[in-house]
């Protein structure tokens, strides 16, 4: 256990509590009222001369340093006060305090988070903080709207067809600031355009990324165009024109669109603020009532006609392939676990609907995407007849049931030394409590002597160390009794998992010819971690178990 006392005065009066009698009535509540403090690793920290004005003590500073990496389990202070004034700073600390499981304690006015009350003063704590934050919040929004009016670039990565140019210095809330604008570079822009052409004519987003793969053309920052960067792309106000159209596509979305009506003549491109938030998710987008629209400095690169029609054809597109997407297909068993060799994922490609397996399925093969997106020009392993790699992968996983397979036996033992381990720690256990209970009742004997007898001091005083040195054995055969029951514990859950996956296994093949193949799926994704295909052999990773068997 780890205890940090921290102390503050702002300078030496004479009056008053000093930073060592703070120290010394820290020290005594700890002894007096933590369980095991005796023990415990203590650590002071002093800030004499230094205001609460703030947080910028450098003894503060490195308690906080050190709280942050797990470091105490107690923060105790002599008053609140000297952790700071500024009741934002005490409320965001606590906060932080309560996030590393780190119990508070002001001793004066018994703020303690042990208990009940603290913890209710904790949350208190934490709406004012809130508060705080929602109050910066709004201020930062209010000044993104005044900046939204001048068109700035307000900094972080710009985007595809764009670099930021510095201009004069600006004066915001009295701090001077760089001021930033869009400037277009061209060639990146030739990307820009072809992204949306082609999305107008082909509306196809896993095209354009075919296309930017097989071609080897990567993101300025060397990164591969997905579906999900492709769509980013177009949906960002900053290529859209700054006309009529672009105006009341955002009006009608219901953005704070800050510019006039009139403004919207088509001479410069659009601005957004406040579209994406990282609080949770990076660059996951807010919805469009928080975003802020204005007229940029820059020129727009789409007309705000193909810009709206883009995003009218996301929508639509995006509607209609949620259903496409379900794994609905009512043959391929290994479709979301079947990877090739080369890391990419395998999918089904199915023959003409006259050719049948002798089950009467329909045929197909499993064909590397990777493969196909770039046409054999990234990846040339060769692909697999899908009905025949399905049924050697059941037949496999069957078979680990079988009482002569290697799996089974493998199983078995395994489960048999988690019932060894398991007996052990659980016979450990009551040994230990057997010998607690003996030292207890020593203790009792020699307290039961002891008030019966008119001892000496020195008798007295060696019947005290008795009975701390008993006291002292039974703390530590509690732990280690603690820690053969978590032992114990921890055995039965593995124990559980395993007879679960034994379970699963037996019910898979006694009832695998009755299931639906979405049925099939589900106990597949139970079983199976993955398969891998290298163009000879399918690699088969299960839990507990690997095996190859070739095609």
């Amino acid at each position: 256990m780890k205890i940090f006392m921290y102390s503050r005065k702002s300078k030496w009066t004479g009056r008053g509590e000093s930073v060592e009698n703070q120290l010394v009535m820290c020290r005594e509540y700890v002894e007096k009222y933590i369980e095991g403090a005796d023990k415990a690793e203590i650590a002071e920290f002093e800030d004499e001369g230094y205001s609460g004005k703030d947080t910028k003590r450098p003894q503060f500073q490195k308690m906080m340093e050190r709280i942050d990496k797990g470091e105490c389990d107690y923060l105790v202070c002599y008053k609140l006060d000297r952790l700071g004034r500024n009741i934002a700073d005490i409320a965001n600390l606590v906060e932080k305090l309560d996030k590393k499981n780190v119990f508070f304690i002001s001793i004066k006015e018994r703020f303690d988070t042990t208990t009940p009350i603290g913890k209710a003063m904790l949350y208190f704590a934490g709406v004012l903080a809130q508060m705080e934050r929602e109050q910066i919040a709004e201020r930062v929004r209010d000044n993104m709207i005044m900046l939204a009016g001048k068109g700035r670039w307000l900094g972080g990565n710009t985007p595809l067809g764009f670099r930021a140019k510095s201009e004069a210095k600006v004066t915001i809330n009295g701090k001077s600031k760089t001021s930033f604008r869009l400037v277009p570079d061209e060639e990146e822009l030739k990307t820009v355009r072809f992204i949306f052409s082609e999305y107008l004519e082909k509306q196809s987003l896993t095209g354009i990324s075919d296309y930017f793969l097989t071609n080897d053309i990567f993101t300025k920052r060397g990164k591969r165009y997905t579906i999900v960067t492709i769509r980013d792309i177009l949906t960002n106000p900053v290529y859209c024109t700054a006309d009529k159209e672009g105006y009341d596509y955002f009006w009608n979305l219901g953005c704070q669109v800050c510019m006039e009506e009139e403004e919207a003549d088509g001479k410069y491109g659009m601005i957004s603020y406040g579209k994406t938030s990282s609080a949770d998710y990076k660059s996951k987008d807010t919805e469009p009532g928080k975003w802020i629209i204005a007229r940029g400095r820059h020129e727009g690169i789409i007309s705000g006609k193909d810009f709206v029609r883009v995003q009218l054809l996301l929508k639509r597109n995006k509607e209609k392939g949620d259903g496409w997407r379900k794994p609905h297909n009512s043959v391929a068993l290994l479709s979301g676990l079947l990877y090739c060799s080369c890391g990419h994922a395998m999918r089904p490609k199915y023959y003409d609907t006259r050719q049948l397996s002798e089950k009467g399925e329909r045929k197909f093969s499993y064909i590397c995407e990777y493969k196909d997106a770039t046409h054999g020009k990234k990846c040339s392993v060769e692909n697999v007849q899908g009905n025949t790699l399905d049924e050697l992968v059941c037949r496999d996983l069957m078979s680990y049931m079988d009482e002569n397979s290697s799996v089974h036996a493998i199983l078995e033992k395994i489960k048999s030394n988690m019932d060894d381990t398991k007996g052990t720690a659980g016979n450990a256990a009551d040994v230990l409590e057997e010998e607690i209970q003996k030292r207890k009742k020593e203790i009792q004997n020699l307290i039961g002597a002891l008030a019966r007898s008119s001892a000496s001091e020195a008798f007295i005083s060696q019947i005290e160390e008795q009975v701390q040195k008993l006291n002292e054995e039974c703390a530590a055969l509690e732990l280690e009794k603690a820690r053969q029951q978590e032992k114990e514990m921890s055995v039965r859950d593995d124990s559980r998992q395993l007879v679960f996956l034994m379970e699963q296994l037996s019910s898979f093949k006694n009832c695998f010819d009755t299931l639906s193949v979405p049925e099939k799926r589900e106990y597949l994704r139970l079983i199976l971690d993955k398969v891998v295909w290298d163009g000879e052999e399918a690699h088969i990773y299960s839990v507990g178990a690997c095996g190859t068997r070739r095609i």
